[in-house]
């Protein structure tokens, strides 16, 4: 008896998929009876749409600096106030500035002043002196400023950012692209563990417990007592965040058909993309202090209490565990609504699959151990699932790397609007603006185009030309305006955010259901890497040359061009839900 015992624990340790498993199609379901573009996938979209945050170009605004000036004593400060003298004024008579035959790098400038005894000295005779800026002794001994700077008011920037705040200028000046580093950094774990979980636990939970990780640490963001503890709370809200979005893009996919996946995740990528993004520029108009910017940008999220209730499990990933009576429930639940609770002929045939399916579940009994225990499969998870099998491991890669190019592109463009002489209210508009153009271009060519991968390379070419185009105009001709870089960048960005866009249809759709989201997200998780390294690219802009970093991303098209060509294609038809053979 124990032999017997043994043998069936054995079998169901490695459970073999049953052949009918393979025969239930989600997409002939929708298709023919559930309606795969009804009132419950625009449901779904617009509510996971209008309760995501995009909180990634949140530095646009928290980082911006205008320039800045030492701190000086009160008495300083007071004179001159009293006489009405001008920022640049001040600043070039307290310390190395702009237009002094200086040997310091202009980076230095507001970052030291002249080593004197300021409450001593009579400050009518230096400060209101008739005398030219470029007469000052360039010998004179300098110091830090030991009281903190002071920024000049400017319609071009974000008045109270994080970076006023926290004063990381100067010697500090490495801690802003760093902090924003730290959050892509979070993104990256939170596309992998968020694409693991997805897989691990399904895709509902994952969801949910995600938009409560990013409530709680948007929370400890805001009310961050320093910049240790904003950076930190940042990088795990970029953890829950983007664990989110990836699993929730994975969803939106898995509940229609082929043509009209591109439609749905337009809908999510313009409220990620311009939604959000074209009114945090108008609350960062209207609201001139980054704690309460962050709470009015986040607030969105406070919407994802409704999950509870409305939102599905993915009938894709539970027939993909086995469990076929609740895929089929999610699927009649959904047939229930589009055909708006109508007893139709459509909602009986699902009805009647659905009593079918419990009337099976039931005749299989779970066998039970000798010790009582009921058996169930042992179900092995692996972070390293996606690398498997050589296909999918060469499949993992090329994706990864054609999306850290994406991703780079799309990011560092994104975050190299405060670079640009320009307002930046109006910078991170038209920057939010440019999303619409790139979801309808994506909508438009993937509702139309048989295959994915070739409109993918086309997008991807044109934004190189242009990058290459504007940045060697700007290094060349070094114009006395930045009209060419913005006009380039922002389309380039319409460019990439296109290919990000179809970028997220296309790569789910190269993957089974099983491992779908640990494998997209992976790759997500992947591709952050070239949002950590764009925010240290686009500082070359400082300390090389104006328009350094556009070049570089025209460069990084070529290599996504290569990455794309070795890649396979596909018409995202007929997904497989899952592996019935070895892939």
């Amino acid at each position: 008896m124990a032999s017997t015992v043994n043998a069936n624990d054995r079998h169901y340790a490695e459970p073999d998929i049953p052949e009918d498993l393979c025969e239930l199609n989600v997409d002939s379901l929708l298709k023919n009876l559930v309606k795969p573009c009804g009132l419950s996938q625009w449901s779904l979209a617009l509510m996971l749409m209008l309760s995501t945050s995009s909180l990634a170009t949140f530095p646009i605004y928290g980082n911006s600096a205008s320039p800045h000036r030492c701190r000086m004593e009160p008495e300083v400060e007071q004179f001159a106030d009293q006489h009405n003298m001008s920022f640049e004024q001040l600043a070039s008579y307290i310390g190395p500035w702009y237009g002094q035959n200086s040997s310091l790098h202009h980076t230095q400038f507001g970052c030291l002043r002249y080593k004197r005894n300021w409450t001593q000295l009579a400050l009518s005779g230096v400060l209101l002196s008739n005398r030219s800026t470029l007469d000052w002794d360039v010998e004179e001994p300098i110091e830090p400023c030991p009281d903190g700077y002071v920024h000049q008011q400017s319609a071009y920037h974000y008045p109270l950012s994080a970076v006023v705040e926290f004063s990381t200028v100067c010697d500090h000046s490495w801690l802003t692209p760093f902090g924003t580093s730290v959050y892509m950094v979070g993104m990256l774990f939170g596309f992998i563990a968020g694409g693991w979980c997805g897989d691990r636990f399904g895709r509902r939970p994952t969801i949910i417990g995600a938009s409560v990780f990013e409530l709680l640490t948007g929370i400890w963001t805001v009310l961050s007592p320093n910049y240790t503890n904003y950076v930190l709370a940042r990088g795990l809200m970029g953890v829950g965040n983007t664990a989110k979005i990836s699993v929730a893009s994975v969803l939106n996919l898995e509940m229609t058909l082929a043509k009209y996946r591109s439609l749905f995740h337009a809908i999510l990528a313009l409220g990620l993309n311009f939604l959000y993004r074209s009114t945090m520029a108008l609350f960062a108009y209207l609201i001139p202090n980054w704690r309460w910017l962050y709470v009015a940008t986040m607030s969105p999220n406070f919407l994802s209490i409704f999950y509870l209730v409305l939102l599905p499990e993915s009938p894709r990933w539970l027939l993909s565990r086995g469990r076929r009576s609740e895929a089929v429930r999610v699927l009649y639940r959904v047939c229930l609504v589009n055909h708006w609770w109508n007893e139709t002929p459509e909602v009986k045939q699902m009805h009647a699959l659905l009593t079918e399916e419990v009337e099976l579940q039931k005749l299989n009994k779970p066998k039970i151990t000798a010790s009582g225990h009921i058996c169930k499969p042992q179900e092995r998870f692996s972070f390293i699932k996606p690398f498997t099998s050589p296909k999918v491991a060469r499949c993992t890669l090329l994706s990864a790397c054609s999306m850290l190019g994406l991703v780079m592109g799309f990011f560092g463009l994104l975050l190299y609007a405060r670079a640009l002489s320009t307002y930046v209210y109006l910078a991170g508009f038209i920057n939010a603006l440019t999303a619409i153009p790139a979801n309808i271009l994506c909508a438009l060519l993937y509702r139309y185009c048989h295959r994915r991968k070739r409109p993918l390379m086309g997008l991807t070419l044109m934004a190189g030309i242009i990058l290459a185009a504007s940045a060697g105009y700007t290094l060349i001709v070094r114009p006395t305006n930045d009209l060419a870089m913005t006009v380039g960048s922002n389309l380039a960005l319409i460019l990439f955010g296109a290919s990000v866009a179809m970028c997220y249809v296309y790569v789910p759709e190269l993957f089974p259901s099983e491992i779908r989201t640990h494998a997209f997200g992976l790759v997500l998780g992947l591709a952050r890497v070239g949002s950590i390294v764009c925010t240290f690219v686009n500082e070359l802009d400082r300390f090389v040359a104006h328009g350094v970093p556009m070049l570089i991303y025209a460069v990084v098209c070529a290599g996504i061009l290569v990455a794309l060509a070795l890649q396979e294609d596909t018409s995202g038809e007929n997904l497989p839900d899952v592996s019935c053979n070895n892939r």
